[in-house]
């Protein structure tokens, strides 16, 4: 049985209203549950781990020189995309801190706005962690 050509016509018009409006959530959302997750980080030598909890606390392992440092302490997003670190972060070369030892960091999304990365200085390329899925 076909279906009416209205009803037809409602579904191509419909679905790809649908589809933007659930993509748009997607790409919109700086919440903390979209930021939470893990992140990796790995240039020239240093290799950190990022874990970032719902509760608004992280988790931190930074390996230097074959020397392992850990830190845990708490996060907060700030406006549409900002993240602070409290100032037990610890910072990987190429990052600034602020003077009060808090680190800022911004959370930049790719493949259509959907995959978030936090980036320290981006204004100077500076370090990029990047989402882990697995």
């Amino acid at each position: 049985m076909k279906a009416p050509k209205s009803l037809r016509i409602a579904g191509w018009v419909f679905l790809p209203l649908a589809a933007f409006w659930i993509w748009y959530m997607i790409a919109a959302d700086y919440s903390y549950g979209a930021v939470a997750g893990t992140y990796a980080y790995r240039s020239n030598g240093e290799e950190s781990t990022l874990i970032l909890k719902k509760d608004r606390t992280f988790l931190e392992e930074v390996t230097r020189e074959g020397k392992v440092e850990s830190a845990q302490g708490t996060w907060r997003c700030v406006g549409a995309g900002g993240v602070v670190f409290s100032r037990e972060f610890l910072a990987v070369k190429g990052q600034q801190v602020r003077s009060d030892g808090q680190a800022d960091g911004e959370v930049e999304k790719s493949f259509l706005e959907l995959i978030p990365s936090i980036v320290f200085e981006p204004q100077f390329h500076g370090p990029r962690f990047h989402r882990r899925w697995f």
